[in-house]
């Protein structure tokens, strides 16, 4: 997403994969909530008669679809897309749409407080802020693994589920049987923001100012990046934003990152699939 001089938000782009090319794919237009993942985008609109709703990006510039009604929240997997209500007493799955194009949600869960999904599935703490515990969605409506404790941030990989302790003192990485969990350390000083892809896990630094990125051993957090207000992490690298709006593609190692340019000035990255 993009703002204009008086810091709106004026526009929705997308990277096109090489050089500088971004495309816009909607706008001007305000928007309230904007997720992606292996399924694709969604975005919130805030204008008019379709203040609240949700839509999904059909592939083309422009070409958009009611999705949803408002909800409290959204999260997107590889498969679909899942919305907690907006009174959070329910769970619920996309379905796909109908033949009028009507989309169609089922309910999977009771009361939550936060939804988290990634290619390894979907993750929720459930069933409020302060009794919440760590549950992940078998599949099946209804049925949810209580795999832990509740946290102050998650992050759901493409093999794993994260978490940091409550005040972001260090990060936890599930073991992925029963409610086992491996402390694997944190950025200096900890962190409350994590996100995670097939490239790793990516967390920033409540010290250091900086993006961090976990290197497979409890303890190991490599230096990558300076502080950003917008990152996202996609199945080969992270994309961050500059201070003056303009994103960067991680290279790879060190703290080397390349330009990517700027359609105007970015305040908001999202990783999605077509």
């Amino acid at each position: 997403m993009t703002i204009d001089n008086e810091d709106d938000i004026n526009a929705v782009y997308r990277y096109d994969g090489f050089g500088t090319s971004w495309t816009q794919i909607q706008g001007p237009v305000t928007v309230t909530g904007t997720f992606g993942g292996g399924w694709g985008l969604l975005i919130g609109s805030a204008d008019g008669d379709t203040a609240d709703q949700e839509f999904s990006y059909n592939g083309n510039p422009f070409d958009w679809q009611f999705i949803s009604a408002p909800a409290a929240s959204f999260t997107v997997t590889d498969d679909t897309v899942y919305k907690k209500s907006a009174d959070g007493n329910a769970v619920l799955q996309f379905d796909g749409f109908d033949d009028d194009a009507r989309p169609l949600w089922s309910q999977i869960g009771n009361s939550v407080f936060e939804i988290v999904g990634g290619r390894f599935g979907l993750m929720a703490q459930m069933p409020n802020s302060i009794d919440g515990h760590a549950f992940l969605y078998s599949g099946t409506p209804g049925e949810w693994q209580h795999i832990g404790d509740k946290g102050g941030a998650y992050a759901v990989s493409s093999d794993t589920v994260y978490r940091t302790e409550p005040h972001g003192r260090t990060v936890f990485e599930y073991d992925g049987v029963g409610t086992s969990w491996t402390d694997v350390g944190s950025p200096p000083g900890g962190t409350t923001n994590i996100q995670a892809g097939g490239f790793g896990l990516i967390g920033s630094s409540f010290d250091a100012h900086g993006l961090f990125r976990y290197r497979g051993s409890p303890g190991s957090w490599e230096r990558i990046g300076d502080f950003t207000i917008s990152y996202a992490v996609t199945d080969d690298t992270v994309y961050r934003v500059g201070a003056n709006g303009t994103v960067f593609q991680y290279d790879g190692s060190g703290m080397s990152w390349t330009s990517i340019g700027r359609p105007d000035r970015v305040f908001k990255l999202v990783a999605a699939g077509e």
